[in-house]
């Protein structure tokens, strides 16, 4: 069984995150990070999110452009094994039993907050909070999250365990006061779930995340990340 099925993309999402170093892991995890989603223009027609307004949260179907594999090929780059960061990086999964991009068709999948439905000089577009995707990723379908058939409160985690927030962070004032405003809760929260790789934990050679407008450089110091700098990004 070798069937090939075209998708088409919906829509793109514009987003804080500028690179895949320092996205959260998983949905949700920084509060009033807001992003936006806009449709294309085949899709640009407010009759396609009609009633969309009635629901608090989205799934949304996108996909990893950065690691995209063209199954198309005579022989892809899929591998049925990866080593998730939350492992350490040294233990082996399934690719169907992990969340992790390289994966046959590079879907990723996403619950969010619905903000805002928003209809600006004939462009339409959602405001959404909790997204987890990178600038321009593509978005390939949005559904109603409906809560009594999504929740499965008797749901196992596996290996994957909710983990709380891992390490303090310094953000010297007038560093912080070079991020924009809204920007500046929703980054230290990213920093405190701790960016950095899981088997790179104990390493103190310094680090360096592109975030909204700014490349952030950070170190682990007595325990802690310290932010050493900010400056505006380039290009």
């Amino acid at each position: 069984m070798n069937d090939i099925h075209e998708i088409r993309q919906v829509a793109v999402m514009r987003s804080a995150f500028k690179q895949k170093y320092g996205i959260p892991r998983q949905p949700r995890l920084v509060q009033g990070l807001k992003s936006e989603i806009v449709f294309g223009d085949e899709f640009n027609n407010p009759d396609a999110v009609r009633g969309l307004e009635e629901f608090s949260h989205i799934w949304l179907i996108w996909g990893f452009s950065d690691t995209k594999i063209d199954m198309t090929e005579k022989h892809p780059a899929w591998r049925p094994t990866v080593r998730p960061p939350r492992l350490g990086g040294d233990i082996r999964k399934g690719v169907f039993a992990t969340r992790s991009p390289y994966r046959p068709n590079s879907l990723g999948m996403s619950a969010v907050k619905l903000l805002e439905i928003r209809e600006d000089n004939g462009q339409l577009s959602l405001i959404v909070e909790g997204a987890d995707l990178l600038d321009g990723t593509p978005i390939y379908d949005i559904k109603p999250y409906i809560p009594y058939s999504d929740i499965i409160a008797d749901a196992d985690e596996g290996f994957a365990k909710s983990i709380d927030a891992s390490i303090d962070v310094e953000f010297p004032d007038d560093l912080l006061a070079k991020v924009d405003e809204e920007f500046r809760a929703p980054l230290i929260r990213i920093l405190e779930l701790d960016p950095r790789d899981a088997y790179d934990r104990d390493s103190v050679k310094p680090c360096k995340m592109a975030f909204a407008n700014v490349d952030i450089e950070f170190v682990l110091r007595d325990g802690r990340l310290v932010v050493t700098a900010v400056n505006e990004l380039q290009g």
